[in-house]
């Protein structure tokens, strides 16, 4: 009961009812799993209650707010758009949230077990070239926390950043503005390709720029970073190839160059299961020297879980991949246990970025 001057002071009809309006942690946290999930019941599972008290917990926020949130006479159930913004803006209350209890319970202890939920959002080609190999050494490294990643378009990974509904994103050509921070992480080798049957193919390597004038390329659409950096390297070689198709998405320009017999430029990484199976051969050109820069973006001014920083740290170490030329290789290999060999992606299938704004 409150106090005021020694004295207690009576709690009006109004009080005690906002009292009994009051929302937790908890209610927050199912209506946001329900939505994640899709799923009452499966929401209901993971928070050890019944599928009406979830129900009821999700009803119980609505008459907090005095919205609907979810319209539950359609099946499945749908957002209102009162109950999407919600949603959009929880995620990174939650995170925060969390991020805070873990530190505070952890205090000054630095041994203390790296718990927690990391969430990452990540283009196609990273996603799929790395960050399988990444959680499976997560998993060894912080065996008491949990991560997930989302798969998305470049513009897409940026604005879940944005919005606080990831940890951080991995992107390529990574920028900061005044909303995010960039950091780089690794150059990509990028590796010029083409269909066994090709005429360059057969030809000794590596081959001069001049044997690639009027050569018909399998390309990347103009709008594209990774084209801009492409054409810029064979400008300074000298070089005009004639474009025979552009494309938006790297397995949409891979699966050109192997089908109609093509030359591409693409990431080394994303071509290795192809050049294994004999569809594509890689070439080797005086000159052409080209990567593609790899990086993690995260919300500027906001400071992430002890558990998405160890994720994070652990990336930037293994910078380093088998294939990288002229490299040292540093990290472990991917699907074994830890040793001094360096991490295979390779065993993942490699699809393609849909990128609109970038490659």
């Amino acid at each position: 009961m409150p106090e005021f001057n020694g004295r207690r002071s009576k709690i009006s009809k109004s009080d005690k009812k906002a009292a009994s309006q009051a929302v937790h942690i908890r209610s927050l946290k199912v209506f946001y799993d329900v939505v994640r999930k899709r799923s009452f019941s499966h929401a209901a599972v993971e928070h050890g209650m019944t599928q009406s008290a979830a129900s009821q917990s999700v009803q119980h926020l609505e008459e907090f707010l005095g919205v609907k949130l979810i319209d539950r006479t359609k099946r499945p159930f749908v957002m209102t758009a009162e109950g999407q913004k919600f949603f959009d803006g929880l995620s990174a209350v939650l995170r925060q949230f969390d991020s805070l209890v873990e530190e505070v319970r952890a205090g000054n202890n630095s041994a203390a077990a790296i718990t927690g939920h990391v969430m990452v959002a990540s283009i196609y080609s990273m996603g799929l070239s790395y960050l399988p190999t990444l959680q499976e050494q997560f998993a060894k490294a912080c065996p008491a926390a949990t991560m997930n990643y989302h798969l998305a378009h470049p513009h897409e990974v940026y604005r879940m950043v944005e919005q606080g509904t990831v940890d951080f994103g991995m992107v390529s050509y990574p920028e900061s503005t005044h909303s995010i921070v960039a950091t780089n992480w690794r150059h990509e080798p990028m590796a010029l390709v083409a269909s066994p049957r090709h005429r360059l193919a057969s030809m000794p390597q590596p081959i001069r720029p001049e044997d690639l004038s009027q050569v018909a390329l399998v390309a990347f659409a103009q709008n594209l970073k990774i084209r801009q950096e492409i054409d810029r390297q064979l400008r300074q070689l000298g070089v005009t190839m004639r474009i025979a198709v552009e494309l938006d998405n790297i397995d949409s320009v891979k699966h050109a160059a192997v089908v109609n017999s093509g030359v591409a430029i693409l990431p080394k990484l994303t071509v290795q299961n192809e050049v294994e199976a004999g569809s594509l051969t890689m070439l080797k050109c005086e000159g052409l020297n080209l990567t593609r820069p790899l990086g993690i973006i995260q919300k500027r001014d906001v400071s992430m879980s002890r558990a998405a920083r160890a994720f994070t740290e652990l990336i930037i170490g293994h910078a380093i991949w088998t294939g990288d030329s002229n490299q040292e290789e540093l990290v472990p290999t991917s699907h074994s246990e830890p040793s001094t060999g360096s991490i295979d992606p390779n065993k993942t299938n490699v699809l393609a970025d849909a990128t609109p704004a970038s490659s």
